[in-house]
């Protein structure tokens, strides 16, 4: 027996507009997930930039190293954490 047709275009209408509510999560989640690589990256050019700048080798070697290592290990670190998010989503 076929639904009556004021439930069927309810249905739908709630249907359009939950896929239209996730479409907008997935898109702020990009961009969070963008802004956050950003960030990560300028914070590891920053200890980069900071260990040409020191005098002190030895400090010069622990800002240098751990400029790469935030820099790429935060960007990783935010990436895959984003990946996780789409996947309990259903994006892919």
């Amino acid at each position: 027996m076929p639904l009556p047709r004021e439930r069927l275009e309810g249905m739908e209408a709630r249907h359009l507009a939950e896929s239209a509510r996730a479409e907008r999560d997935k898109l702020r989640d990009y961009a969070l997930t963008a802004l956050q690589c950003v960030a990560w990256c300028a914070l590891g050019l920053l200890l980069v930039g900071w260990s040409l700048h020191t005098t002190d080798a030895t400090y010069g070697r622990i800002a240098f190293f751990g400029g790469l290592a935030l820099g790429n290990g935060g960007w990783i670190f935010t990436v895959l954490a984003a990946y996780r998010r789409g996947e309990q989503r259903g994006d892919w």
